[in-house]
């Protein structure tokens, strides 16, 4: 019986078709979490020209003695308001960033434990923004959070 000797050219070629393989799975990987941040406001650049009060609503927002929080549960999104924090009104921002379409605006109405609840189950899963932009005694304020719905 004749015996197969492996020479170094085989060391290479196997060497190269790994590199090359984990090279190309990568590659697909990448397409395939790929994450497509289009342009989905038709109004951006005047967005853009106005960022300066957005910038103002978070440090305000910063500056709370305790903040609102936003919280993922089975049930839904949470948004908790201190118990200092009375007659806020504004507006919840759901912002899908690869489909305008999905886009979700939802007025403050916080309970009386200041908590306002948004039943997810309607939302696609995915990566969305969450914003949620408010006012007190004529102080404007903003908070946004990225939330992951599976």
């Amino acid at each position: 019986m004749k015996k197969i000797k492996l020479h170094w050219g085989w060391s290479i070629l196997t060497v190269y078709l790994v590199f090359m393989s984990i090279f190309l799975f990568y590659f697909w990987r990448s397409f395939q979490e790929q994450e497509t941040n289009e342009m989905v406001t038709n109004d951006y650049y005047n967005k853009e020209l106005v960022y300066e009060q957005v910038i103002d609503k978070k440090a305000n927002a910063d500056t709370m003695r305790l903040p609102v929080k936003i919280i993922q549960t089975p049930k839904g999104l949470k948004i908790i308001f201190p118990s200092y924090v009375k007659n806020a009104n504004g507006q919840i921002t759901l912002y899908k960033p690869d489909n305008s379409k999905l886009d979700r605006h939802i007025d403050l109405q916080p309970d009386e434990n200041g908590i306002q609840i948004i039943a997810t189950e309607t939302l696609v899963p995915g990566r969305w923004n969450v914003s949620v932009d408010w006012k007190i005694a004529n102080v404007p304020y903003l908070i946004e959070k990225k939330i992951m719905f599976k």
